[in-house]
C-alpha cells in the first residue's frame, strides 16, 4: 500500500511539467503556407498558420472551456451545443452561436469560420473537407488528464497569439488541482476505484486517464494504478483482489455496478457513504471540469474531517 500511495501522491507533480507533449507535440515551423509565415503543428502533424483568427468555432466541451479561458470573446464565433445546454454553466456561452460538433460538416462550413478547434474529432476526412473549404482545423488530440490538458492549453494559446495566457492557465490549473486535498496534510488517504458498467462489462479508469488524475487530486489513492492502466475491464476475481474503500461511479450507476459479479461482494457496496456518484459530464470530460470533479470527490470522501 505504501508503494501505491507514493505513486499516487507523485502523479500530479509529474503532470505539471510544462515541457509535456501531447500526440505529436506542437511546434513552430515555417513557412506554413505558400505566402510565407509560421505555423504550429497540431496533434495530427497538420501545420496550421499562426495568424489572427477572428471567427473561431469550438466543437466540444474541452475546446469550449479552453477557448473561454484563452480567447477574447469577439474572436469566438460559436461553441458546441453540448456546452451551451449544460444546466450548471451553459449561461457562460450565451450570446454565441452553437454547433453540433458531430453534425453535418456543411453546417460548420456555412458559418464561414476561419478556425475550427477539435480534439480527436470525427474522421480524418471530416477535417479534410473543412480544410478544402478554406477553413483551418486545429486538433488538440486525445486528452487523457492534467498533463495533456496543460499541453493543449499552451498550444492553443500559442495559436491564438497569446502564449502567456496558456502558461498562466496551466500554472493556475495545476496549482488548484494540487490544492484540492491539501487539507489532508499527512493524514492517511482512502483507497478508491472508479467503476462503470458498459454493456455486460465492468470497466475502470486508472493511470493514463483523466479519472486517475481526478481521484488523486481528490485526495484518494487510485488502488488500480499499481496493476492496471487506461480503461481496464475487470473480472470478479480482480475486483475482489482490489477491495477499495470507496467506489467512484457515474450518477445513477451504483446499483448496476454493485450488482455485477464480484462487485456485489465488495464492502463498499454494502456500507453507507462508501460510494461516490458524480454527474457523467464531470467524469467524462478530460478538461477543466476535472477540477470540479476532484473538488466534489474530496468533499464527499472526507466530509467527516471538515
Amino acid at each position: 500500500m505504501k508503494r501505491a500511495t507514493l505513486a499516487n501522491s507523485c502523479a500530479l507533480a509529474a503532470a505539471v511539467a510544462l515541457t509535456i507533449h501531447f500526440g505529436r507535440s506542437p511546434s513552430r515551423a515555417g513557412p506554413a503556407v505558400a505566402t510565407g509565415g509560421y505555423g504550429l503543428s497540431d496533434a495530427t502533424g497538420q501545420l496550421v498558420p499562426l495568424r489572427h483568427y477572428t471567427r473561431i468555432v469550438s466543437t466540444n466541451l474541452v475546446t469550449d472551456h479552453l477557448l473561454l479561458e484563452l480567447a477574447e470573446p469577439d474572436r469566438i464565433l460559436a461553441f458546441s451545443r453540448a456546452a451551451a445546454e449544460r444546466p450548471q454553466d451553459g449561461y457562460r456561452y450565451a450570446g454565441k452561436l452553437v454547433v453540433d460538433g458531430f453534425g453535418p460538416v456543411e453546417e460548420l462550413i456555412a458559418l464561414r469560420p476561419d478556425l475550427v478547434l477539435t480534439n480527436s474529432f470525427g474522421t480524418p476526412g471530416r477535417s479534410a473537407r473543412l480544410r478544402s473549404a478554406g477553413i483551418e482545423v486545429f486538433d488538440l488530440g486525445e486528452l487523457r488528464g492534467v498533463s495533456s490538458l496543460v499541453s493543449a492549453a499552451k498550444a492553443l494559446a500559442e495559436l491564438l497569439g497569446q502564449p502567456e495566457r496558456g502558461r498562466n492557465f496551466a500554472r493556475s490549473f495545476v496549482q488548484r488541482m494540487n490544492s484540492v486535498a491539501a487539507g489532508l496534510a499527512g493524514r492517511p488517504r482512502k483507497t478508491a476505484l472508479f467503476l462503470s458498467l458498459i454493456g455486460n462489462q465492468i470497466q475502470g479508469g486508472t493511470t493514463g486517464t483523466a479519472l486517475h488524475d481526478i481521484l488523486t487530486a481528490g485526495g484518494l489513492v487510485d488502488i488500480a494504478a499499481a496493476l492496471y492502466r487506461d480503461w481496464p475491464s475487470y473480472s470478479s476475481e480482480q475486483l475482489l483482489a482490489l477491495e477499495p474503500h470507496l467506489i467512484v461511479t457515474k450518477q445513477g450507476m451504483s446499483a448496476a455496478v454493485c450488482a455485477f459479479p464480484g462487485a456485489d461482494h465488495l464492502a463498499a457496496c454494502h456500507e453507507p457513504d462508501r460510494i461516490i456518484e458524480l454527474p457523467a459530464e464531470l467524469l467524462d470530460e478530460p478538461g477543466p471540469a476535472m477540477l470540479d470533479a476532484a473538488e466534489a470527490i474530496y468533499r464527499r470522501a472526507y466530509s467527516e474531517q471538515r
